[in-house]
């Protein structure tokens, strides 16, 4: 039930993101131009490349909320989130420190490639990556409320994100003189610390006092000295990294071996296929509650095959939309300012689907020896598609990227983890006490 309120939401908040994402692209093009719109482009990526903000630690949490009868007053669970929030607050002033010197050194310049270039690129990548910090340990509810079965609610608030970032863009290109050109990007991180304080609040409501709890024990690890979670948190944090090294260096690879165009082409495809994607992984991480409670309740009997197929062949479908109305939808997208060959719609279309696929298999396997069998693959995964992408970049253009993570997916994750659950069906679909 969870997994199909999470899709509705999905959906719902989809169409608005896509509607608001379309504005936005058209009115940074039409007001700052196609090399503003890639450093837009580079700088809103930057937060999927810090996706492992916890260290992996976070799966604690959902699967300990998951499989708690009292998530308001159990003990354990406030010394685990205890535990994982000394861990983002930890996080958050070493990635504030690396930024500070990133910016001091020219090395955001170095980063963005051509997009450097432009005047303050280097302190609007300070400044976007200062606001994320300030939400790094905000971000928890998300971990809260997945283990709730409520990721509906995360999907719709959400979806605001979209709204209020066309709004701040908009007031951004109102300043004289194009000085707020370099700095629209910002618009999209004040709008996701709006909607995690939102998030944080409505959280810490329904499950007072876990939080205020929790946050009181923080500061003090001598006289609350919390409970392991690493030992999850380390096989977890090879599947965080993995996202970022396969998917968000894209950019920057074609950054570093094309010019704005390509960024620019990259960018407007991904916009559509992304958006997708959010749908695929609302659905299938809401899979990971629902299989982590029947496993600890001894009622799981089906293995995720048929929902691997079902999300794969939808995305396929969609895919062949896309293509079949590639002229109209990327025209108007880009007011007919950048080029999109079909070749990218249908790159980005097979990397998709192979998330689509992967991901009910992977969810699959969230009990602490699936986790840690999903090291190998996962990390494998992410080498082997930046590697294509380094290869494929130079030599095709915006499609390579997309391209080489679509075949180091369906190599390295689904062939592997399809073995491992039909060798291990026993074990996945006995009722099990713990989780991971």
């Amino acid at each position: 039930m969870s997994s199909l309120l999470a899709l509705a939401a999905k959906a719902a908040t989809m169409a608005i993101s896509l509607v608001c994402g379309v504005l936005t692209t058209r009115l940074i093009l039409g007001e700052a131009g196609v090399e503003h719109y890639a450093l837009y482009a580079l700088l809103t990526v930057l937060p999927s490349l810090l996706a492992f903000t916890d260290l992996g630690a976070g799966a604690v949490i959902v699967n300990g909320v998951a499989t708690s009868d009292d998530p308001r007053g159990d003990p354990q669970l406030t010394a685990q989130l205890t535990s994982v929030g000394r861990i983002v607050v930890g996080f958050a002033a070493v990635l504030m420190l690396v930024n500070t010197l990133l910016l001091v050194t020219g090395g955001w310049n170095v980063a963005l490639g051509d997009a450097g270039g432009l005047p303050n690129a280097g302190v609007a990548a300070w400044a976007c990556l200062t606001v994320f910090c300030l939400g790094i340990p905000v971000g928890i509810w998300v971990r809260i409320m997945l283990g709730l079965r409520r990721n509906h609610i995360v999907i719709l608030l959400q979806g605001l994100i979209s709204p209020l970032t066309l709004l701040g863009v908009f007031l951004l290109t109102r300043m004289p003189e194009g000085e707020g050109h370099g700095f629209l990007a910002i618009a999209s991180y004040a709008a996701s610390f709006v909607v995690s304080a939102i998030g944080l609040a409505l959280t810490w409501r329904s499950t007072s006092p876990l939080i205020p709890r929790a946050a009181a024990m923080v500061p003090h690890p001598r006289r609350h000295p919390g409970v392991r979670v690493m030992d999850v948190g380390w096989p977890m944090l090879a599947q965080l990294i993995s996202y970022p090294i396969a998917v968000s260096t894209q950019r920057y690879v074609l950054a570093q071996s094309g010019d704005a165009a390509q960024v620019a082409e990259y960018g407007v495809v991904a916009q559509v296929f992304l958006a997708l994607n959010g749908l695929v992984l609302a659905a299938g991480l809401a899979l990971w509650p629902i299989y982590s409670r029947k496993r600890h309740l001894g009622e799981l009997r089906r293995g995720p095959a048929p929902m691997a197929w079902l999300f794969a062949g939808s995305v396929a479908v969609a895919t062949a939309l896309v293509w079949l109305l590639e002229d109209p939808i990327f025209a108007f997208i880009t007011d007919g300012q950048i080029d999109v060959s079909g070749f990218t719609v249908l790159a980005f279309g097979l990397m998709v689907t192979c998330v689509a696929g992967v991901y009910p298999l992977g969810m699959f396997i969230m009990d602490k020896p699936g986790i840690r069998f999903q090291v190998v693959p996962t990390l494998s995964m992410a080498l082997g598609s930046l590697a294509l992408s380094i290869w494929l970049a130079p030599v095709l253009g915006a499609p390579g990227p997309p391209l080489g993570n679509a075949v180091a997916l369906l190599v390295c994750q689904i062939v592997p983890f399809s073995i491992y659950i039909a060798r291990h069906r026993e074990r996945l679909t006995a009722k099990q006490t713990q989780d991971a």
